[in-house]
């Protein structure tokens, strides 16, 4: 029983990141609280936005069901299940068993897997190894990201501009590249280098942050290491997942924050910037976001329609993580959608997943010959 408490302690740890919110807190409150670096939390931003922008973001997203969902009891419950308590603790009992087995893999697949899994003890020594992966599998999309992702994080001197340069030089048209090489470049106090990569990530083809490869090179890491494709290996890779760095916004923020309407130029960069944050897809809260300093950036212009449009955008936005929520419940509660879920996130990303899975718990609830709440793994 104590090893199965521990165990529900650490999935709802991991499923809160994928927005399993806490009961008394709106989901906006819930994320606003979420940490953009170890100094600073977003809720201390005052919201961001202007009118030129706006119309991109009246609704989020657009092909939402209008149908109720049935909320699902607690999400603790699902852990009663006696199939799930097993794969529990099948996969706790050979968790060092299957890093240890990826660490011996030469794969590929395996070798990037194992700097997700085997932490160091300074983000310095992480971003060595993923230097030296970058160097090893120069064409990697993935590597190269979490390398200027790692970068945009340290406080240290661990990289240099040749380092992020070959990172982005992979990927030069994907926009989160260009994101991070800002944020990299406001962390190092180089404000006019970072506008101008900010215009590269405003103007960028399209924006991935390859969660998709992380999912699939993680799942086929552990199947190789001789984890099963049950339950405990989907538990295994979410958790996984909710240690990895998130994109830290702190300077981003800041910068736009103190920005005023005599900075005509840099504010317009914020306020495009912003947009195409939300644009972005890049996750909910990356959307988020983009929202708030989208919003900041139309107080200071003074332009009520907007901030009004932005308000609507905002809700709907709300409204979306909240159902996100019941969902989520639903989902975990059925093989198939679970599966179905993870496949979408591979394929697609968060936020489409996301959507297909709160049309997918509104079509369960409709479906009144069974209950969408039975645990069914």
């Amino acid at each position: 029983m104590k090893l199965k408490l521990m165990l529900v302690g650490t999935a709802l740890i991991t499923l809160a990141l994928l927005f399993i919110f806490n009961e008394n807190k709106t989901p906006t409150e819930n994320l606003l609280q979420t940490e953009t670096n170890d100094e600073q939390q977003l809720s201390t931003l005052q919201n961001a936005q202007h009118k030129q922008t706006i119309n991109n973001t009246d609704s989020m997203p657009p092909n939402i069901s209008q149908k109720e969902m049935v909320r699902c009891n607690g999400i603790a419950e699902i852990f009663t299940d006696s199939i799930i308590e097993d794969s529990f603790n099948w996969y706790s009992a050979n968790q060092d068993v299957f890093f240890d087995n990826i660490k011996q893999q030469k794969t590929q697949q395996s070798r990037i897997a194992s700097a997700f899994i085997n932490k160091n003890k300074s983000i310095e020594a992480d971003i060595e190894n993923f230097d030296q992966l970058l160097q090893t599998y120069p064409s990697n999309k993935l590597v190269a990201f979490n390398l200027m992702l790692h970068c945009s994080y340290s406080t240290a001197k661990a990289c240099d501009d040749s380092m992020m340069q070959r990172a982005l030089d992979i990927d030069t048209e994907n926009g989160a590249l260009w994101l991070q090489m800002a944020l990299y470049q406001l962390k190092d106090g180089n404000v006019e280098r970072a506008q101008v990569s900010l215009l590269q990530f405003i103007q960028s083809q399209y924006y991935n942050e390859y969660s998709g490869d992380y999912f699939s090179t993680v799942d086929l890491a552990l199947k190789e290491a001789g984890a099963n494709d049950d339950l405990s290996l989907k538990i295994a890779v979410l958790g996984i997942a909710a240690t990895r760095y998130k994109t830290n916004y702190a300077q981003l923020i800041n910068l736009c924050k103190k920005t005023d309407t005599d900075n005509a130029s840099l504010l317009n960069i914020c306020l495009q910037t912003s947009e195409r944050l939300i644009e972005s897809k890049g996750g909910l809260f990356t959307h988020q976001v983009g929202l708030s300093i989208q919003k900041n950036v139309l107080e200071k212009y003074d332009d009520s329609e907007g901030i009004a449009e932005n308000d609507a955008a905002q809700k709907a936005f709300d409204i979306f993580n909240e159902e996100a929520n019941f969902a989520m419940n639903m989902v975990l509660r059925s093989r198939k959608r679970a599966e179905n879920w993870l496949s979408l996130n591979v394929d697609y990303g968060e936020l489409a997943a996301l959507e297909f899975m709160i049309n997918q718990a509104k079509q369960a609830s409709d479906n009144h010959q069974q209950d969408p709440c039975a645990v069914d793994w």
